[in-house]
């Protein structure tokens, strides 16, 4: 039988993640595990290759990250896993676990993303859900593990309140598309555990990958706030973001 793997370098991306998510917790299974974390490994060099490639565009084009608040302080749009990257895929692992092979595999190949910001062509870019996947917050200081653990007590010490089933812990990676242009909105973006396999649950049906391919698709910036004053881009910009970007 073809590996998962060798399926994936050979472009069935769509089928080889329907057949991984379908094996469930079995994945993590030999004879399975190491072919699966093969498949996350290559989508997780794919992602920093969009992502490096989307920045550099940007960037090419003026755009300027910067924080969503008043000050709009500027930032690094990307930052490369930190040294400490691994330690805290393993340390999720061992205190959430199992954690989906995607988001361990983010990272520690691709580092921190924000692309909130200041784009000179396209002021209402902020208004576009731009693409934000931080799970060390290299950027507050690296207090991913500090951060967590707050949450995780957080979430046990309402345990009489909460519906497990319904409101499952969440590792936070995002604030909602409302927040990143600086608006009170929800919750944040995050990934459910305990996990269900290869693959991230990001809300009820929504799968990690899926949903970073959906934000590569449209050059990092797949919303539209059009209620908050959202603007189409200029022609092309979007598209020249997206052009030649890998699928996942």
């Amino acid at each position: 039988m073809t590996s998962y793997f060798a399926r994936y370098q050979a472009g069935e991306h769509d089928d080889v993640w329907r057949d991984l998510r379908a094996l469930g917790m079995t994945a993590f299974d030999e004879p399975h595990r190491e072919d699966a974390q093969a498949v996350a490994r290559e989508m997780a060099l794919r992602a920093r290759r969009n992502v490096e490639t989307i920045v550099d565009r940007l960037q090419a084009d003026g755009f300027v990250a910067a924080q969503n608040d008043d000050e709009a302080t500027p930032r690094a749009a990307h930052f490369p896993p930190s040294d400490g990257a691994s330690a805290l895929a393993d340390w999720m692992e061992a205190t959430f676990g199992p954690v989906p092979m995607t988001v361990s595999a983010w990272i520690r190949e691709v580092g921190d993303v924000w692309l909130v910001g200041e784009h000179p062509r396209w002021p209402e870019s902020v208004l576009a859900d731009p693409l934000v996947v931080q799970f060390e917050f290299i950027a507050d200081g690296g207090g991913a593990r500090d951060y967590y653990t707050e949450e995780w007590q957080n979430w046990q010490d309402d345990a009489d309140d909460v519906d497990y089933e319904t409101e499952p812990f969440q590792i936070d990676y995002a604030p909602d598309a409302l927040h990143k242009a600086n608006i009170s909105g929800d919750g944040p973006y995050g990934i459910q555990l305990p996990g269900v396999g290869v693959d991230g649950l990001v809300g009820p049906t929504l799968w990690f990958v899926d949903d970073l391919n959906n934000a590569f698709a449209a050059g990092g910036f797949p919303g539209e706030l059009r209620a908050e004053g959202y603007v189409d881009p200029p022609a092309g910009l979007r598209e020249g973001l997206a052009r030649d970007l890998l699928r996942l």
